[in-house]
Protein backbone atom coordinates (compact mmCIF):
# COMPACT_ATOMS: atom_id res chain seq x y z
CA UNK A 1 0.00 0.00 0.00
CA UNK A 2 1.32 3.56 -0.98
CA UNK A 3 1.10 7.09 -0.28
CA UNK A 4 2.33 9.69 -2.87
CA UNK A 5 2.42 13.34 -1.79
CA UNK A 6 1.78 15.69 -4.83
CA UNK A 7 2.73 18.59 -4.01
CA UNK A 8 3.64 22.19 -6.16
CA UNK A 9 5.88 24.87 -6.66
CA UNK A 10 3.65 27.64 -6.01
CA UNK A 11 -0.64 28.07 -6.00
CA UNK A 12 -2.51 27.20 -9.12
CA UNK A 13 0.33 25.26 -10.68
CA UNK A 14 -1.93 22.19 -11.40
CA UNK A 15 -2.06 19.98 -8.68
CA UNK A 16 -5.11 19.56 -8.24
CA UNK A 17 -5.75 18.19 -12.02
CA UNK A 18 -2.00 16.05 -11.64
CA UNK A 19 -3.61 14.12 -8.95
CA UNK A 20 -6.99 13.64 -10.11
CA UNK A 21 -6.34 12.94 -13.83
CA UNK A 22 -3.44 10.42 -12.32
CA UNK A 23 -5.86 8.68 -10.33
CA UNK A 24 -8.01 8.19 -13.04
CA UNK A 25 -5.65 6.40 -15.26
CA UNK A 26 -4.20 4.31 -11.70
CA UNK A 27 -8.31 3.35 -11.50
CA UNK A 28 -7.85 2.20 -15.39
CA UNK A 29 -4.77 -0.13 -14.95
CA UNK A 30 -6.45 -1.66 -12.22
CA UNK A 31 -5.21 0.34 -8.79
CA UNK A 32 -7.93 0.45 -6.16
CA UNK A 33 -6.81 4.50 -5.93
CA UNK A 34 -8.07 7.33 -3.44
CA UNK A 35 -7.28 10.93 -3.09
CA UNK A 36 -6.39 12.58 -0.43
CA UNK A 37 -6.08 16.88 0.13
CA UNK A 38 -4.29 17.21 3.07
CA UNK A 39 -6.14 21.01 4.04
CA UNK A 40 -8.59 23.03 1.60
CA UNK A 41 -8.93 26.89 2.14
CA UNK A 42 -11.04 28.88 0.20
CA UNK A 43 -13.82 26.65 0.11
CA UNK A 44 -17.44 27.29 -0.11
CA UNK A 45 -19.32 24.08 0.69
CA UNK A 46 -18.16 21.41 3.13
CA UNK A 47 -16.78 19.08 1.59
CA UNK A 48 -13.07 20.02 0.22
CA UNK A 49 -13.46 21.32 -3.70
CA UNK A 50 -10.96 19.97 -5.01
CA UNK A 51 -11.78 16.66 -3.66
CA UNK A 52 -14.85 17.33 -5.80
CA UNK A 53 -12.82 18.30 -9.00
CA UNK A 54 -10.95 15.09 -7.89
CA UNK A 55 -13.61 12.63 -8.39
CA UNK A 56 -15.03 14.42 -11.82
CA UNK A 57 -11.68 13.72 -13.14
CA UNK A 58 -11.78 10.32 -12.45
CA UNK A 59 -15.17 10.09 -13.66
CA UNK A 60 -16.80 8.65 -10.37
CA UNK A 61 -19.25 10.20 -7.87
CA UNK A 62 -17.98 11.48 -4.54
CA UNK A 63 -16.99 8.17 -2.25
CA UNK A 64 -17.97 7.76 1.41
CA UNK A 65 -14.71 9.03 2.42
CA UNK A 66 -15.53 12.65 1.40
CA UNK A 67 -18.86 12.54 2.55
CA UNK A 68 -17.53 11.81 6.23
CA UNK A 69 -14.31 14.04 5.75
CA UNK A 70 -11.60 11.77 5.43
CA UNK A 71 -10.19 12.46 2.48
CA UNK A 72 -10.14 16.15 3.87
CA UNK A 73 -10.81 16.69 7.73
CA UNK A 74 -9.90 20.25 7.24
CA UNK A 75 -12.26 22.60 5.09
CA UNK A 76 -11.80 26.26 5.70
CA UNK A 77 -13.71 29.56 4.08
CA UNK A 78 -10.82 31.60 4.03
CA UNK A 79 -8.45 32.26 1.32
CA UNK A 80 -5.61 32.14 3.10
CA UNK A 81 -2.60 29.85 4.19
CA UNK A 82 -3.73 26.69 6.47
CA UNK A 83 -2.56 27.97 9.65
CA UNK A 84 -4.03 31.55 9.21
CA UNK A 85 -7.35 30.15 7.81
CA UNK A 86 -8.09 28.07 10.90
CA UNK A 87 -7.08 30.74 13.38
CA UNK A 88 -9.74 33.42 11.04
CA UNK A 89 -12.60 30.10 12.00
CA UNK A 90 -10.95 29.93 15.67
CA UNK A 91 -10.17 26.07 14.32
CA UNK A 92 -7.70 23.98 16.29
CA UNK A 93 -5.60 22.46 13.62
CA UNK A 94 -3.66 19.57 14.46
CA UNK A 95 -1.93 17.55 12.03
CA UNK A 96 -1.90 14.57 13.49
CA UNK A 97 -5.61 14.76 12.53
CA UNK A 98 -4.58 14.16 8.68
CA UNK A 99 -1.88 11.49 9.49
CA UNK A 100 -5.03 9.38 11.10
CA UNK A 101 -6.97 10.18 8.28
CA UNK A 102 -4.11 8.95 5.55
CA UNK A 103 -4.35 5.63 7.49
CA UNK A 104 -7.59 5.01 7.72
CA UNK A 105 -7.17 5.63 3.59
CA UNK A 106 -4.24 3.51 3.49
CA UNK A 107 -6.57 0.52 5.33
CA UNK A 108 -9.13 0.39 2.78
CA UNK A 109 -7.10 1.37 -0.63
CA UNK A 110 -3.88 -0.06 -2.28
CA UNK A 111 -2.47 3.94 -3.12
CA UNK A 112 -3.38 7.39 -1.73
CA UNK A 113 -2.85 10.59 -3.88
CA UNK A 114 -2.10 13.37 -0.85
CA UNK A 115 -2.18 16.54 -2.66
CA UNK A 116 -0.95 19.31 -0.86
CA UNK A 117 -2.55 22.79 -0.03
CA UNK A 118 -0.67 25.97 -1.13
CA UNK A 119 3.21 25.20 -2.40
CA UNK A 120 6.08 22.69 -1.08
CA UNK A 121 6.66 25.41 1.23
CA UNK A 122 3.44 26.79 2.41
CA UNK A 123 3.11 26.83 6.19
CA UNK A 124 0.06 24.49 7.48
CA UNK A 125 0.87 25.67 11.34
CA UNK A 126 2.68 28.26 12.76
CA UNK A 127 5.93 26.38 13.17
CA UNK A 128 5.33 23.66 10.43
CA UNK A 129 5.99 23.95 6.81
CA UNK A 130 4.64 21.60 4.71
CA UNK A 131 7.65 20.13 3.85
CA UNK A 132 7.87 19.41 7.45
CA UNK A 133 5.13 17.58 6.76
CA UNK A 134 5.88 15.68 4.34
CA UNK A 135 9.44 14.76 5.88
CA UNK A 136 7.44 13.82 8.87
CA UNK A 137 5.45 11.16 7.07
CA UNK A 138 7.99 10.19 4.64
CA UNK A 139 5.84 9.30 1.60
CA UNK A 140 7.53 9.62 -1.89
CA UNK A 141 7.02 13.04 -3.60
CA UNK A 142 5.45 14.22 -7.01
CA UNK A 143 6.37 18.00 -7.68
CA UNK A 144 4.00 19.87 -10.24
CA UNK A 145 5.43 23.02 -11.99
CA UNK A 146 5.01 24.97 -15.28
CA UNK A 147 5.98 27.57 -17.59
CA UNK A 148 5.93 30.58 -15.96
CA UNK A 149 7.93 33.45 -15.57
CA UNK A 150 9.55 32.54 -12.36
CA UNK A 151 8.96 28.90 -12.96
CA UNK A 152 12.83 27.26 -13.25
CA UNK A 153 13.74 29.88 -9.82
CA UNK A 154 10.74 28.27 -8.00
CA UNK A 155 11.01 24.85 -9.27
CA UNK A 156 14.79 24.52 -8.53
CA UNK A 157 14.53 26.51 -5.26
CA UNK A 158 11.82 23.61 -4.61
CA UNK A 159 14.50 20.88 -6.07
CA UNK A 160 16.98 22.05 -3.25
CA UNK A 161 14.90 22.35 -0.67
CA UNK A 162 13.55 18.36 -1.38
CA UNK A 163 16.83 17.38 -1.64
CA UNK A 164 18.43 18.91 1.54
CA UNK A 165 15.88 17.08 3.46
CA UNK A 166 16.90 13.75 2.32
CA UNK A 167 12.92 13.20 0.59
CA UNK A 168 12.56 10.56 -2.26
CA UNK A 169 11.30 12.72 -5.08
CA UNK A 170 9.37 10.66 -7.54
CA UNK A 171 8.25 12.43 -10.47
CA UNK A 172 8.32 16.14 -11.40
CA UNK A 173 5.08 16.34 -13.48
CA UNK A 174 4.78 19.27 -15.90
CA UNK A 175 1.83 21.32 -16.46
CA UNK A 176 1.72 23.11 -19.97
CA UNK A 177 -1.23 24.98 -19.40
CA UNK A 178 -0.07 28.43 -18.44
CA UNK A 179 -2.46 30.73 -15.86
CA UNK A 180 -4.91 33.02 -17.51
CA UNK A 181 -2.72 35.58 -15.35
CA UNK A 182 0.12 35.18 -18.53
CA UNK A 183 -2.00 35.61 -21.03
CA UNK A 184 -3.47 38.20 -23.31
CA UNK A 185 -7.03 39.45 -23.74
CA UNK A 186 -6.40 38.18 -27.59
CA UNK A 187 -6.81 34.92 -26.60
CA UNK A 188 -10.61 35.99 -26.18
CA UNK A 189 -11.08 37.33 -29.78
CA UNK A 190 -12.29 35.21 -32.58
CA UNK A 191 -9.17 34.87 -35.67
CA UNK A 192 -11.23 36.89 -37.92
CA UNK A 193 -11.26 39.76 -35.25
CA UNK A 194 -7.39 39.42 -34.92
CA UNK A 195 -6.77 38.96 -38.59
CA UNK A 196 -8.55 42.37 -39.44
CA UNK A 197 -6.40 44.41 -36.89
CA UNK A 198 -3.13 44.56 -37.49
CA UNK A 199 -2.00 45.80 -33.52
CA UNK A 200 -3.83 42.76 -32.30
CA UNK A 201 -2.51 40.33 -34.63
CA UNK A 202 1.20 41.47 -33.68
CA UNK A 203 0.67 40.80 -29.93
CA UNK A 204 -0.84 37.76 -30.85
CA UNK A 205 1.89 36.78 -32.59
CA UNK A 206 4.37 37.65 -30.11
CA UNK A 207 2.51 36.22 -27.36
CA UNK A 208 1.94 32.97 -28.79
CA UNK A 209 5.67 32.97 -29.97
CA UNK A 210 7.19 33.97 -25.99
CA UNK A 211 4.72 31.44 -25.10
CA UNK A 212 5.96 28.26 -27.28
CA UNK A 213 9.53 29.62 -26.52
CA UNK A 214 9.03 29.48 -22.45
CA UNK A 215 7.40 26.08 -22.74
CA UNK A 216 10.01 24.43 -24.31
CA UNK A 217 12.87 26.42 -23.17
CA UNK A 218 11.66 26.00 -19.31
CA UNK A 219 11.16 22.11 -20.17
CA UNK A 220 14.38 21.26 -21.49
CA UNK A 221 16.30 23.08 -18.62
CA UNK A 222 14.32 21.80 -15.88
CA UNK A 223 14.90 18.12 -17.74
CA UNK A 224 18.33 18.97 -17.92
CA UNK A 225 18.63 19.46 -14.30
CA UNK A 226 17.03 16.36 -13.51
CA UNK A 227 19.28 14.48 -15.48
CA UNK A 228 22.28 15.81 -13.76
CA UNK A 229 20.82 16.41 -9.82
CA UNK A 230 17.93 13.88 -10.11
CA UNK A 231 18.30 10.92 -12.63
CA UNK A 232 15.93 8.60 -11.45
CA UNK A 233 13.36 10.91 -11.15
CA UNK A 234 10.31 10.87 -13.61
CA UNK A 235 9.35 13.82 -16.10
CA UNK A 236 6.02 13.38 -16.63
CA UNK A 237 4.08 15.66 -19.00
CA UNK A 238 0.87 16.63 -18.06
CA UNK A 239 -1.91 17.02 -20.68
CA UNK A 240 -4.38 20.39 -20.42
CA UNK A 241 -7.36 19.45 -19.30
CA UNK A 242 -11.03 21.68 -19.38
CA UNK A 243 -14.11 21.17 -18.20
CA UNK A 244 -17.29 21.18 -20.92
CA UNK A 245 -20.34 20.41 -18.55
CA UNK A 246 -20.14 16.62 -17.11
CA UNK A 247 -17.31 15.94 -19.70
CA UNK A 248 -13.44 16.55 -19.53
CA UNK A 249 -11.56 17.49 -22.87
CA UNK A 250 -7.57 15.88 -22.43
CA UNK A 251 -5.43 18.01 -24.93
CA UNK A 252 -2.32 15.78 -25.51
CA UNK A 253 1.13 17.81 -24.53
CA UNK A 254 3.49 18.03 -27.97
CA UNK A 255 6.51 17.32 -26.76
CA UNK A 256 9.17 19.01 -29.40
CA UNK A 257 11.36 16.14 -30.76
CA UNK A 258 15.54 17.04 -30.84
CA UNK A 259 18.66 15.60 -30.75
CA UNK A 260 19.59 17.32 -27.15
CA UNK A 261 20.31 15.75 -23.84
CA UNK A 262 17.50 15.50 -22.08
CA UNK A 263 16.16 13.48 -19.33
CA UNK A 264 13.32 10.93 -20.75
CA UNK A 265 9.58 11.97 -20.51
CA UNK A 266 6.64 9.98 -19.85
CA UNK A 267 2.93 10.87 -20.56
CA UNK A 268 0.89 10.58 -17.58
CA UNK A 269 -0.69 7.59 -18.65
CA UNK A 270 2.68 5.42 -19.07
CA UNK A 271 3.68 7.03 -15.91
CA UNK A 272 0.10 5.76 -13.95
CA UNK A 273 0.85 2.51 -16.01
CA UNK A 274 4.67 2.68 -14.57
CA UNK A 275 3.18 2.68 -10.78
CA UNK A 276 0.11 0.89 -11.70
CA UNK A 277 2.10 -2.40 -12.78
CA UNK A 278 5.18 -1.90 -9.34
CA UNK A 279 1.98 -1.47 -7.53
CA UNK A 280 -0.20 -4.50 -8.65
CA UNK A 281 3.00 -6.63 -8.29
CA UNK A 282 4.05 -5.45 -4.58
CA UNK A 283 0.40 -5.89 -3.51
CA UNK A 284 0.52 -9.83 -5.12
CA UNK A 285 3.68 -10.81 -3.82
CA UNK A 286 2.46 -9.40 -0.28
CA UNK A 287 -0.57 -11.67 -0.52
CA UNK A 288 1.52 -14.38 -1.63
CA UNK A 289 3.96 -14.07 1.46
CA UNK A 290 0.53 -13.47 3.47
CA UNK A 291 -0.88 -17.03 3.13
CA UNK A 292 2.74 -18.93 4.33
Amino acid sequence: MSVFFITGVDSHIGKTYATGYLAKHLLENGVNVITQKLIETGCKGNIAEDIITHRHIMQIPLQYVDHQYVSCPFVFRAAAPPYMAASLENIPLYPARITVATQQLRLQYEMVLLETSGGIMTPLTESLLTIDYIAEQGHPVVLVTSATLESINHTLLALQAIAQRGLTLHAVIYNQYQHSAATVDTDELTPDQVLQNEQLYKESFDTHRVRNTLLKNTRLYLQQYLKQHHPDTFWVELPYISFSSQISHYLKPEVEKKNVISHPAYSIEKYAQEIADNTLYAESLYKKIAKR
